[in-house]
């Protein structure tokens, strides 16, 4: 079996399992296990970072997304335990919905993926380390980065201030 090939392999298995995992995320009744359907995607995602041969991002993924971001929502869940009125009747309402928007979605991602493997070049570049990426982030595209960290922080002042409007 030749490399490209197998490669082309690994990319639609994991592909089918992001897909699958984030499915039973959006489907699950149980908001623990939709957490956990989550991070298994994410996972995925970290797959398909080494697959392309960015082992650096692939495990900023698994550490930062999986690991941490997970274990975040997790604990958020467990300590928020509030139900909302009428909440359940409209998940039921898009419980099919959900798989509709998820097919259409993955059958435009197939459809560019098609498209940009007509346009790629035949021999991919020199590997680049994580000195380049880090001259990228914090020279290039410092601006973005930290405007990315305002929302962040933004995002966290809201949560902090929602969570204690409840009390």
């Amino acid at each position: 079996m030749s490399a490209p090939l197998l490669g082309t392999m690994l990319f639609a298995a994991l592909a089918v399992f992001i897909l699958g995992l984030s499915a039973l995320a959006m489907l699950s009744r149980n908001y623990v296990h939709s957490a956990v359907f989550l991070a298994g995607a994410l996972i995925g995602f970290a797959g398909i970072f080494a697959l392309l041969g960015a082992t650096f991002i692939a495990l900023l993924q698994v550490f930062v997304y999986a690991g941490a971001v997970s274990i975040l929502v997790i604990f958020v869940i467990m300590m928020t335990r509030t139900s909302v009125p009428g909440w359940d009747q409209l998940l039921h309402r898009q419980r099919w919905a959900a798989p509709l928007v998820v097919g259409v979605f993955a059958v435009g991602v197939v459809r560019v993926i098609v498209a940009a493997a007509r346009l790629m070049p035949a021999e991919p570049g020199p590997p680049r380390g994580t000195d380049a990426l880090a001259t990228h982030l914090f020279l290039t595209y410092a601006v973005p980065f930290e405007l990315a960290s305002l929302v962040l922080l933004g995002a966290l002042i809201g949560a902090v201030y929602l969570a204690r409007e409840a009390e």
